[in-house]
C-alpha cells in the first residue's frame, strides 16, 4: 500500500510539471519580461564590412594595407516608415549594412546621415508595412539604483538581454583617443561589442539611452547616450536627412509637463507666418492629428510635406486647446535653428566679454561675414573665440579656440551685444539646455550647455 501511494504521488508530481496554464505563464511575467517583451519588436541587429588600414594594433602584419573587418552593432526603430537610429561608428564607411528586423527579416540599409560628434547615425530600411517603434522614455529623472536592461547583438549573438542598474550619471568618457562622449549614463548591465547602437530601457520598457561604450578591461562598467539628449540629435539628423525637407522656422524644446513631455515653442522666424500663428510658450500637442511630444515627432511629421503646405497644430495655450495652421517653407538648413535678430533697441550698451567669460567660458571678438567662408551669407557676422577657460561650460562642449559662434538658444549674435543680450534673457537662464551654434571652418554644430555648467546668477 505504501509503494502504491508513492507511486500515485509521484504521478502528481510528473503531471502538474507537464501542465503548464496560460496563468502559470502569466505569472512568471516580471516586469523585467513585461519591459523586454515591450521594447524587443523595435531592435535591429546589424552587420557589415568595412575597409581599414591596417595600423599597428592589428593583428595581420599588413600594416598601412586595406584590411576588411566585419563589425556587428545594433539599431533601434524610432519611425514606422523605417527610420532607424544606431552609433554613427557601427556603419561609418560600411558599404552594404545587413540589418534582421525584429521579426528575423533580413534586409539592407541605407545610410542617410550622421552626427560624428555624438556618435549618432541615421539609416533607413525600405518596407512595405509599417515597423514597431520604440517607445521614448527620459533620462532627466533617472536614479541611481534603478533597473535597466540593455537589448543588443555582443559578438553576433542576437537578441541578447541583460540586466543592471544606473550606476552613475553625468560622465564623460574618452574612447580610444578618438572620441569623447559627454554626459553620459554608466550601467553594470553587461555590454560588449555588438551591442553599440541599441536600447537601454527602463522597467516600463521605455528607452531612456542608446547603449555606446564600455571601460575595457573593467566589468561591469557600460555607458550609455542619454535619451533626452540624443532625441534633439535625432530630431536634426531627420531634419536635414533629405533635399528640399520644408521647414517650420520653429525653435522648439521638449519640456517635462506633469509627467509628460511636451513640445514648446521657444521662438519663431519672421520668414514665415509663424510670428502671427503661434505664442512663445505654445505647447504643440499634435501635428495634423498626430500627437507629438518631441522636436523628433515634429520632424518626422515634417516628411513628406512640401514647400507651401498648409500644417495643422493643436497647440495648448493657456490650458485651452487650439487648432492653428502653419505654413511651411523651404529648407533654410541649420537656419532653422538660428533664426530670431536681436532688435537694436533692446542691446545692452553696458554689457561686456566679461558676461561671457563668466558664463560660458571664452574670450570673444567680433568678425565680419567674410570669416564665415561657406556661411557667409546666412550670417551677417559672428564672434570668434580668442581664448577657452579650463573646465568651463565652452571647454566642456569641446569649443575651440578659433570657432566663431553665430548664435545662442535660436537668436543670431553677431555682436558682442548681441550675446549678452541673450545670456541675460529668462529664456537663458530658465532653460534646463542652451545651445549655442558654431561654426568651425566650413561645418556647423550646436553645443549644448546644461542649466547646472552655467554660471547663472
Amino acid at each position: 500500500m505504501i509503494r502504491h501511494r508513492s507511486i500515485l504521488l509521484a504521478f502528481a508530481v510528473l503531471s502538474s510539471l507537464g501542465g503548464f496554464t496560460a496563468a502559470d505563464e502569466l505569472a512568471r511575467q516580471t516586469p523585467i519580461v513585461k519591459a523586454i517583451r515591450a521594447a524587443e519588436p523595435a531592435v535591429v541587429y546589424i552587420q557589415g564590412n568595412k575597409t581599414m588600414i591596417a595600423d599597428s594594433t592589428s593583428n595581420s602584419g599588413e600594416i598601412g594595407k586595406p584590411q576588411v573587418f566585419s563589425g556587428m552593432g545594433t539599431g533601434v526603430i524610432i519611425d514606422p516608415r523605417g527610420f532607424i537610429v544606431t552609433n554613427n561608428h557601427v556603419v561609418a564607411e560600411v558599404a552594404k549594412i545587413e540589418v534582421t528586423l525584429g521579426d528575423g527579416t533580413n534586409c539592407i540599409a541605407k545610410f542617410l546621415t550622421s552626427d560624428p560628434r555624438t556618435d549618432l547615425a541615421l539609416i533607413k530600411v525600405d518596407v512595405d508595412h509599417p515597423l514597431p517603434v520604440i517607445s521614448m522614455g527620459s533620462s532627466k529623472d533617472l536614479m541611481l539604483g534603478e533597473t535597466v536592461i540593455a537589448i543588443g547583438n555582443p559578438f553576433g549573438y542576437q537578441r541578447t538581454v541583460t540586466v543592471g542598474i544606473v550606476s552613475g550619471l553625468h560622465r564623460n568618457t574618452p574612447v580610444n583617443g578618438s572620441q569623447d562622449y559627454k554626459d553620459l549614463i554608466q550601467t553594470n548591465a553587461d555590454i560588449n561589442p555588438g551591442n553599440s547602437g541599441g536600447p537601454l530601457v527602463n522597467i516600463e520598457g521605455d528607452m531612456v539611452g542608446i547603449n555606446v561604450a564600455v571601460r575595457m578591461g573593467a566589468q561591469g562598467i557600460g555607458f550609455a547616450i542619454p535619451v533626452d539628449s540624443a532625441i534633439d540629435v535625432m530630431a536634426h539628423l531627420v531634419a536635414t536627412c533629405q533635399k528640399n525637407q520644408p521647414h517650420s522656422n520653429l525653435q522648439l524644446r521638449s519640456v517635462v509637463h506633469q509627467d509628460n513631455r511636451r513640445l514648446e515653442v521657444v521662438g519663431a522666424s519672421s520668414q514665415n507666418d509663424a510670428q502671427e500663428t503661434l505664442e512663445l510658450g505654445d505647447h504643440i500637442v499634435a501635428v495634423d492629428g498626430k500627437d507629438v511630444r518631441s522636436r523628433l515627432d515634429f520632424e518626422f511629421a515634417l516628411l513628406g510635406r512640401k514647400m507651401g503646405d498648409q500644417l495643422p497644430l493643436t497647440i495648448r495655450r493657456e490650458g485651452r486647446t487650439q487648432v492653428k495652421q502653419l505654413t511651411l517653407n523651404s529648407s533654410k538648413g541649420n537656419s532653422t535653428y538660428v533664426s530670431k535678430e536681436v532688435s537694436p533697441s533692446s542691446k545692452d550698451p553696458n554689457s561686456s566679454n566679461e558676461e561671457v567669460w563668466d558664463q560660458i567660458g571664452v574670450r570673444i571678438v567680433q568678425v565680419g561675414s567674410s570669416a564665415l567662408r561657406a556661411n557667409a551669407e546666412k550670417y551677417k557676422g559672428g564672434l570668434k573665440v580668442t581664448a577657452v577657460r579650463p573646465s568651463s561650460p565652452a571647454a566642456q562642449q569641446k569649443i575651440q579656440v578659433g570657432d566663431i559662434l553665430v548664435g545662442a538658444i535660436g537668436w543670431k549674435t553677431p555682436t558682442i551685444e548681441d550675446l549678452n543680450w541673450v545670456l541675460n534673457r529668462d529664456e537663458f537662464k530658465r532653460s534646463p539646455q542652451a545651445n549655442l551654434y558654431i561654426v568651425r571652418g566650413s561645418e556647423e554644430w550646436v553645443g549644448t550647455l546644461n542649466r547646472q555648467e552655467r554660471n547663472i546668477r
